[in-house]
């Protein structure tokens, strides 16, 4: 496959109710459209975020040359919009964060998290030294989400390092989603362990009281369990709606070459159940990633196929799915 492929309309639709203190799962119908962000100078493109200031609509990819970031080098790109739909217009100072100077990160920047606190964007982002070398995050901050970034002087993160050798994510962690609850900031990512490209990835979770400093749980929130996830699961988009945590990720099966993204529910960013229904859209092709926004009745989804960036939509049918004993009741949506 490959990125010029057309995506037509997907409908799944399902209700699943597992009972009280479980995962009541609602009907999800989702319509893959017409391509928003074309590749430009970059052959490649991953999503990182779309972000929602209250005026203009803000869209992070990494992209570059090859098929991906762990053996090419890749930078953020950045385009705009006042309407989730579009049209979108590609920032003047394209790429808005590159490799370098610092050693730790001067080869490729391969994950992406970006959050709007209502004055500041801040930007959570993994980089590598070398081709197939380990990962470790960065941070930076941006006045009004546009142009270049500042990186922090204290980089690379307390607390996003590679994991110590043999665990299961020695590779380095890969930032997708950081959520806020009103104490604590809280990081899903993707870690791996082995080659960099054939070993296994899994989905991670850690928190910081400061967004610099990170503490990771010690073993994966999500892994794969599913034929058609193999044993690669990666760049997790969580959101919150209705007393529960929502999380779409990418699946990939290497024979052949074929990602997938998959849907799961969670109570506490913890413990998640998948949708028995999943893989929720496929086939994508290689290197897929997917971002989420909830807004009103819609639930607007960006798809990187690879090369291009397709606009996604999904009728409002989300619920608060857990029927008793939710525990994230003090969770608070800072990022639309």
């Amino acid at each position: 496959m490959n990125g010029r492929r057309k995506l037509g309309a997907l409908v799944v639709a399902v209700v699943v109710v597992l009972g009280a203190g479980q995962v009541a799962f609602a009907q999800l119908q989702w319509t893959i459209g017409d391509v928003a962000i074309p590749p430009g100078s970059e052959s490649r493109h991953a999503l990182g975020d779309v972000v929602f200031d209250g005026t203009t609509y803000h869209l992070y990819v990494t992209g570059g040359a090859g098929s991906t970031p762990l053996d090419n080098s890749w930078s953020v790109f950045h385009w705009t919009a006042t309407n989730p739909a579009g049209p979108w217009t590609e920032d003047p100072d394209n790429p808005v964060l590159e490799p370098g100077p610092a050693v730790w990160e001067s080869f490729s920047i391969g994950g992406l998290a970006v959050l709007f606190d209502g004055s500041t964007f801040k930007m959570w982002y993994a980089a590598t030294a070398g081709s197939g070398s380990l990962a470790h995050g960065g941070y930076a901050t941006n006045a009004d989400g546009s142009g270049d970034w500042d990186k922090h002087a204290g980089n690379p993160l307390e607390g996003l390092a590679p994991g110590a050798p043999g665990t299961w994510d020695e590779n380095g962690p890969y930032p997708s989603t950081v959520l806020f609850d009103g104490a604590l900031y809280h990081m899903w990512y993707t870690g791996g362990s082995g080659d960099t490209w054939a070993g296994a990835w899994g989905i991670g979770h850690a928190t910081s009281a400061d967004g610099l400093g990170w503490t990771r749980d010690p073993s994966p929130v999500l892994v794969a369990s599913e034929p058609w996830e193999e044993d690669k699961v990666y760049y997790p988009e969580v959101v919150v709606y209705g007393g529960s945590l929502h999380m779409w990720y990418g699946g990939l099966d290497m024979s052949p070459v074929t990602s997938s993204v998959g849907y799961a529910e969670s109570a506490d960013g913890l413990s998640w159940t998948k949708w028995p229904g999943n893989p929720l859209l496929t086939p994508q092709v290689e290197r897929d990633s997917i971002s989420v926004l909830v807004e009103g009745t819609t639930i607007h989804g960006w798809i990187s196929d690879g090369a291009y960036v397709k606009k996604a939509e999904s009728s409002f049918l989300l619920v608060d799915g857990f029927e008793t004993g939710t525990t994230i009741g003090t969770w608070s949506l800072t990022v639309p």
